[in-house]
């Protein structure tokens, strides 16, 4: 095994995991998507289990003069399912995102992003909907941006 750090694409999206994680009714959230955390969900994962992952999208200039040398501006997609039944789609899609921006947004967040990684800033919202109405899930991907050190 290496000694060496994790990249900082990956200290961002433990830091992010560590943030998402804390989504559960139990800490005042309206859903549990914390608990399906993972940074490699199965192609086998069932239709209904509740899964939340974040993948990196894209690298590119730091927006910032002062850190085009030092930082890429890094977006991040987190993608969250749960299980709904057709009835409660349009509800189960805000809880969802209603969830992930407010952990995002806590104050706590901060903590978690360390060694020169910006907290991520929110971009946008696209909903994931199953082809089958009868699937028994609904999705959704939030994009984040973040300015990591490229070492």
């Amino acid at each position: 095994m290496s000694d060496r750090a994790p990249s900082p694409r990956k200290q961002l999206l433990l830091a992010m995991g560590t943030t998402l994680q804390l989504i559960t009714t139990d800490n005042g959230y309206l859903t549990n998507a914390g608990a399906g955390w993972t940074l490699e969900p199965a192609p086998g994962d069932q239709d209904t289990q509740t899964v939340l992952t974040a993948v990196i999208e894209k690298q590119q200039r730091a927006e910032s003069p002062s850190k085009v040398n030092t930082h890429r501006l890094t977006t991040v997609s987190v993608i969250a399912k749960v299980p709904s039944d057709t009835e409660a789609y349009q509800q189960a899609l805000d809880d969802l995102v209603t969830d992930i921006e407010a952990a995002m947004d806590s104050r706590e967040v901060a903590r978690n992003f360390t060694d020169g990684i910006q907290v991520p800033v929110y971009v946008g919202m696209e909903p994931l909907m199953p082809e089958k109405a009868s699937a028994g899930w609904v999705g959704v991907l939030l994009t984040y941006q973040s300015h990591i050190p490229k070492k």
